[in-house]
């Protein structure tokens, strides 16, 4: 992971994981207008698009979306279909 856009997005999707995670520990179970609109723009810093609206998905549901997001940017994906 040497490249710069690749350590930038690992950066924005960190940002997102702690967004997240802290959304859940106060109770969040659904994402809301101000969380979508700031995970929407982490994402888009980092060169990442959602694919889909965030507003209203579970909380916990987004937070499996980022994870698998950070493992395609880590390249464990193609690692894990290998073995």
């Amino acid at each position: 992971m040497s490249d710069a856009g690749e350590r930038a997005r690992m950066r924005a999707l960190d940002r997102c994981l702690q967004l997240l995670e802290d959304a859940l520990a106060e109770g969040k179970v659904r994402i809301d207008g101000p969380l979508g609109f700031r995970l929407r723009h982490l994402l888009g810093d980092g060169g990442l698009i959602p694919d889909h609206r965030l507003e209203g998905r579970r909380t916990d549901r987004v937070l499996d979306d980022i994870f698998a997001l950070q493992a395609q940017v880590l390249g464990q994906d193609d690692e894990q279909a290998a073995g």
